[in-house]
């Protein structure tokens, strides 16, 4: 018979099951509190280190929320791979859609860490913030696929200031590539 119902639909029911994750996501915001967006300065940056500041955890929620756009939304758009036609682009598209949330989460929680080191703060904050707002603007852009290229180089730009604004400052947060686990549940 060559492909049953389920088979033939797979596609569409994967990408009906990961919309839905992503707005429940984005609704809720994850697991853990995130400053709610505002202009990329609202957040004043302390003038002391409030002694509170983990490097570690800072450089995870940046990494993961850097990597999250580069692999999941920002490479495939820019190659093509989520082009109307292209084998695959449904799954593709269910994904940057999800990435899209988990991203604007990691960079809301990214800021609010950085937030407690004076020096970190100014150089990564209005960056942090600028993105995930354009991002939380684009979300349904990505998801349908019709997102534009100069947007999403806006938004790479925006994001490379942050990373080279931790790397200066002795924080680094390369790319970190999050896991389908991480994606749909996000710390």
């Amino acid at each position: 018979m060559g492909g049953g119902f389920w088979t033939q639909r797979k596609p569409y029911a994967v990408l009906v099951g990961l919309c839905a994750l992503t707005l429940v996501l984005g609704g809720c915001g994850g697991h853990a509190a995130a400053p709610p967006l505002g202009s990329a300065g609202s957040a004043a940056c302390p003038q002391t280190p409030s002694g509170h500041f983990d490097k570690t955890k800072f450089a995870a929620h940046a990494g993961l929320g850097f990597g999250a756009f580069h692999h999941f939304i920002y490479r495939p758009f820019k190659s093509g791979e989520l082009s109307s036609g292209t084998p695959g682009r449904v799954g593709r598209l269910a994904k940057a859609g999800l990435a899209t949330a988990f991203t604007v989460h990691e960079l809301k929680v990214a800021k609010r860490d950085a937030e407690d080191d004076p020096t970190l703060c100014r150089a990564v904050a209005a960056p942090l913030s600028q993105a995930a707002a354009s991002l939380q603007r684009l979300s349904g852009s990505v998801r349908s696929g019709n997102v534009s290229g100069g947007d999403l180089d806006q938004v790479n730009g925006t994001l490379g200031q942050a990373q080279q604004g931790s790397a200066r400052e002795g924080d680094p947060a390369p790319d970190q590539v999050p896991s389908s686990d991480q994606l749909t549940h996000p710390t």
